[in-house]
């Protein structure tokens, strides 16, 4: 009786598994146009659609061991968690290995606030435009595609790609690479050992530091535009416009530069080189500067 009871016994708890796996999610809440709607999915995937409708659909599968999805909140703000085997708060960074993978899918009102959260979950938006978009991920890949007003990005080893108008933005990783299309105003960019790559719109601003990672930089600044570049050991490749007017800087420790903006100068002893030269009317701040990267400053 024992041989043929057990293995019943592990069919029906493999089939339980398979059921809690694949649970179906079914809500939707009514929600203002311009509503802030905050997600939060440790593991898995969020994907996120904006539409023409003053509500939030949410469907998908979820995950074998969580505990549930929570949907709290009313018209102005609404937050949608996926509840992990135990709670702490409203985020849990260490449920992860306990649970089964969790699909989330939304629609939004295109002009919602964003607010996402997720541990190894990707995230796929697009379509939504509203005044903000965050994003707090640790492994998870970031792929937005958004006219949000301001920007801020934050993942540890998921790469980020963004395109986007956002006159705002911040965008921070560890290992993750980041790359980045049409962004304008002000703009910030920080990695350790992720390459940097960002084709900006118009800007007045542009912040990027590299610890190791290589960044590759361009764009349309204005006239007086700021532009604050740092790297340790990590290559940096600035484009600027040929009739840009700025006063220009670049000194490296170790590595060299190369530019169609005037002549680099090396000392008579020791390494590294530097440049400064002033450029049209110098409205413009152009500073560079590299320990052991090299510096390369090119027309388009």
């Amino acid at each position: 009786m024992k041989s043929i009871a057990c293995p019943a016994l592990v069919l029906v708890l493999l089939a339980s598994c398979v059921v809690q796996a694949q649970t179906p999610i079914n809500q939707s809440r009514a929600v203002n146009t311009d509503a802030r709607i905050e997600v939060s999915n440790i593991k898995g995937s969020i994907s996120v659609r904006g539409w023409d409708k003053a509500e939030v659909a949410i469907s998908g599968t979820l995950g074998a061991g969580a505990k549930g999805l929570t949907i709290d909140g009313d018209g102005a703000s609404l937050r949608i968690k996926v509840e992990p085997p135990t709670s702490k708060g409203w985020f849990s960074w260490a449920a992860d290995t306990a649970m089964g993978d969790t699909t989330l899918e939304l629609k939004v009102p295109r002009n919602a606030a964003m607010k996402i959260e997720s541990v190894s979950a990707n995230v796929d938006l697009g379509e939504v435009n509203g005044r903000s978009l965050s994003v707090d991920s640790v492994s998870g890949k970031l792929r937005l595609d958004s006219g949000a007003a301001e920007l801020d990005i934050d993942s540890v080893s998921g790469d980020v790609e963004i395109h986007g108008k956002a006159s705002k933005s911040h965008v921070e990783t560890v290992s993750g690479n980041i790359r980045s299309r049409g962004l304008t105003g002000e703009t910030g960019f920080e990695t350790v050992s992720g390459d940097i790559d960002v084709d900006n719109g118009d800007y007045r601003r542009l912040s990027a530091e590299s610890v190791s990672g290589d960044l590759e930089l361009r764009g349309a600044p204005s006239a007086d535009a700021d532009i604050s570049i740092e790297s340790m050991s990590g290559d940096v490749h600035l484009r600027l416009p040929e009739t840009i007017s700025a006063k220009l800087q670049a000194s490296t420790f170790s590595g060299d530069i190369r530019s169609d903006f005037g002549t680099s100068k090396s000392p008579d002893h020791g390494p590294g080189s530097n440049l400064e030269v002033t450029l049209g009317s110098g409205s413009a701040k152009v500073r560079i500067e590299t320990f052991s990267g090299d510096i390369e400053i090119r027309k388009p």
